[in-house]
């Protein structure tokens, strides 16, 4: 009875449309059919041509078609290229031959998830994502011509792994369940490796030479976080030494033969001689700390906003031996400081530190740095033609407007970046409890700095994970055509500390959705958007915010694409990967946190009688994270309810998934987003070949009614 009354006193939420969660049943198989038929008689394809070919143009003129940063391995160069028809793997041999590994194995449906050269670079292993899906298993795609391609179907989505001796080990199973199992790259059967710990366990793996193994467990569903260390050369049972941090969190490592550095709030060294030898496993700081920070040389690339030093986010280690050179990537707020610290000791690298200093003590010769307002990654480590640690490292940085470029880094220069650099900078909005909220800004070109202009907003905002300015396609369209882009940098993301994503958790949440509306009224008051421009483009938690501010706020936007949202958050545990999410959003079942939920829930601040903007949701079949079904009820719901002449559109693959589509499919949704946020906003698209924004006094045109 107690039971019954606790569910009197907190009724289930409406759902009128919880039939639509039943994908395969008749009445929500015929809506579909009639969102498709909507889909086809879209208002905005007139502007579609025009939309196509600039993003055609800006395809085809891209410098660099670089996801993730090249790297080196027997002296040979990788490279993972990403075009208009698809992912590719390129291998450059010390001849200047160019071979491709992937020919054959990646079909139009398939993007390549991660990529890890073996450090002789016989074989690069490969795991791929096909039609949306995001399965584990690994492909070793040998480099030379004549040897045989492997499939190993049991490693784990996302699988981690490293190269000792002969043997390949890597984490096997499910997403969140692994085990850790070794095996020949070239033939010979699974060998499952001891763990420190009971499972069920999430492992993470990082290897380097000389046989040593790190391993970081967590057990699920829930435990503590605890590392260990091993050198095993693939024969005896692995001996797994714990390492005493002393709580300390770890933000990044790498290792060679000789010692792992760890970085957190400092940074550590761990003598891996003396670990194999028995020794207590417990880093040391380093007895010269690196110097990092400081005002940039003359010359860099200025920081956008003001920071104190952040953690590092990255680091490899340069060369072999006690004392290597060290790469540091840090965040400075929203944006990055690389540090490139050349070896210390002899040429080789090999010289034992200083009496009383810790392994692998501050490297000497003075360091090369770079400031940078975008997204910045640093390569895989580098292993040259014997496979020893290599002394450089590969950067690959993004510039939403024009392109990416790489670097192969050593310290014994300056980083040059192009001339040529997107006119990016900082804006402040103020939250609902005066809290600052950073927004980059990217303008058309600099000449337009602070003028009114048609602007696209992106936000994130969970997980702890920072939203960076990065350079896709349909945004270097969307500027091209005189656009503005402002990403929000809200609460519940990783951009300013544990602190700052720790307040858009919970009940937090509701603050991230007014910190993307406080950053869009912010715009609009400077004068950066004229009124009626303003539209939005986000996927998954970033497109759960979007949907809650145009719910909430129906005003606020004139247009939205909104890609994979949450939507309906009384039930965001039922399918996909929702029970893991009970810390982000709060547990339904407890009546404080459903409150908190329905606060901000999309699905359920849907009010009839009232005009919202146009929008466009994008799911995909294969979504393992979040169901499609979650766009289709706030679809439905918006398209019943709305008043006004927007259309409310819905765009469902059968081979797209959380992280997309194919290339081909992939494109059209583009297009069609582009086409209906500049319909929104008044952005029109260029005619004929354009370099720039629009030359002319008329500027954009102001936002038409999209009946």
């Amino acid at each position: 009875m107690a039971d019954l009354d606790h569910r009197a006193a907190h009724p289930e939420p409406a759902d009128p449309y919880r039939w639509l969660e039943d994908a395969d049943a008749p009445r929500t198989r015929a809506w579909l059919a009639d969102q498709r038929r909507l889909l086809a008689a879209r208002p905005q394809r007139s502007d579609e041509p025009a939309w196509a070919a600039l993003l055609d143009r800006v395809e085809r003129e891209a410098p660099d078609r670089t996801p993730t940063p090249p790297a080196e391995a027997g002296g040979l160069l990788f490279r993972h290229e990403r075009g208009p028809d698809g992912d590719v793997l390129t291998v450059r041999h010390p001849d200047g031959t160019r071979r491709t590994p992937t020919e054959g194995v990646i079909g139009p449906g398939d993007r390549i998830a991660g990529w890890q050269p073996e450090p002789h670079g016989r074989f690069i292993a490969v795991q791929l994502h096909r039609h949306g899906t995001e399965t584990g298993g690994l492909h070793l795609l040998p480099t030379h011509p004549g040897d045989r391609t492997r499939h190993l179907p049991d490693a784990a989505p996302y699988a981690t792994l490293a190269f000792t001796g002969e043997a390949l080990v890597y984490t096997a199973g499910t997403r969140t369940e692994h085990t850790l199992v070794a095996r020949h790259p070239a033939d010979g059967p699974a060998r499952r490796l001891a763990l420190p710990v009971p499972g069920p366990v999430r492992l993470t793996l990082h290897g380097g030479p000389g046989g040593n193994l790190l391993l970081r467990t967590r057990p699920q569903p829930s435990g503590p976080v605890r590392w260990w260390a091993t050198r095993w050369t693939g024969r005896a049972v692995p001996d797994w030494q714990p390492l005493d941090l002393d709580g300390r969190r770890v933000t990044a490592l790498d290792l060679n033969e000789a010692v792992c550095f760890l970085a957190g709030d400092e940074l550590l060294a761990l003598d891996l001689d003396e670990l194999a030898r028995g020794a207590t496993g417990r880093p040391a700081p380093l007895a010269a700390p690196l110097a990092v920070g400081g005002p940039p040389a003359a010359g860099e690339v200025p920081v956008v906003g003001e920071a104190p030093a952040g953690p590092v986010t990255a680091l490899r280690v340069l060369g072999p031996g006690r004392r290597p050179g060290l790469a540091l990537l840090r965040r400075l707020g929203t944006a990055h400081r690389l540090d490139v610290h050349r070896p210390g000791g002899s040429a080789d690298g090999s010289a034992e530190g200083a009496p009383g200093e810790a392994a692998g003590g501050a490297p000497g010769g003075g360091a090369t740095a770079l400031h940078w307002p975008a997204r910045l990654r640093l390569g895989a480590t580098p292993y040259d033609r014997h496979g020893r640690v290599g002394g450089s490292v590969w950067l690959l940085a993004d510039d939403p407007r024009y392109g990416t470029w790489t670097r192969s880094l050593d310290g014994s220069g300056p980083v040059e970046p192009p001339e040529r650099r997107a006119a990016l900078r900082t804006l402040t909005a103020a939250g609902r409890d005066g809290a600052p909220v950073p927004v980059t800004v990217c303008d058309p070109g600099p000449q337009d700095r602070g003028r009114p202009a048609p602007t696209l907003l992106t936000v994130y905002g969970g997980f702890g994970l920072p939203l960076e300015p990065a350079w896709d396609p349909a945004l270097e369209a969307w500027l091209r055509a005189g656009g503005r882009i402002a990403w929000v940098h809200a609460r519940g993301g990783g951009e300013l500390g544990p602190a700052w994503a720790a307040a858009g958790r919970g009940a937090g949440k509701s603050a991230t959705v007014d910190d993307f509306r406080a950053a869009a009224a912010m715009l609009v008051e400077r004068g950066e958007a004229p009124a009626g421009g303003l539209g939005a483009l986000a996927a998954s938690n970033g497109a759960l915010v979007v949907a809650a501010a145009l719910t909430r706020e129906p005003g606020l936007l004139s247009a939205a694409v909104c890609a994979a949202p949450l939507t309906d958050l009384a039930r965001y545990q039922v399918g996909g990967l929702g029970r893991l999410w009970a810390e982000e959003y709060g547990d339904p079942a407890d009546p404080q946190a459903l409150r908190a939920l329905l606060d901000y829930s999309p699905y359920h601040r849907v009010v009839p009688g009232t005009a919202y903007p146009a929008v466009l949701f994008a799911t995909g079949a294969n979504d393992a994270r979040v169901p499609p079904w979650h766009a289709w009820k706030l679809c439905a719901a918006l398209g019943r309810a709305g008043t006004g002449a927007a259309p409310v559109l819905l765009d469902h693959h059968d081979s797209g998934g959380h992280q997309g589509r194919p290339a081909a499919a992939g494109r059209e949704l583009a297009v069609r987003s582009l086409a209906l946020l500049g319909a929104g906003t008044g952005l029109v698209p260029p005619v004929g070949p354009c370099t720039g924004p629009p030359a002319g006094p008329s500027g954009p045109r102001p936002p038409r009614p999209q009946s």
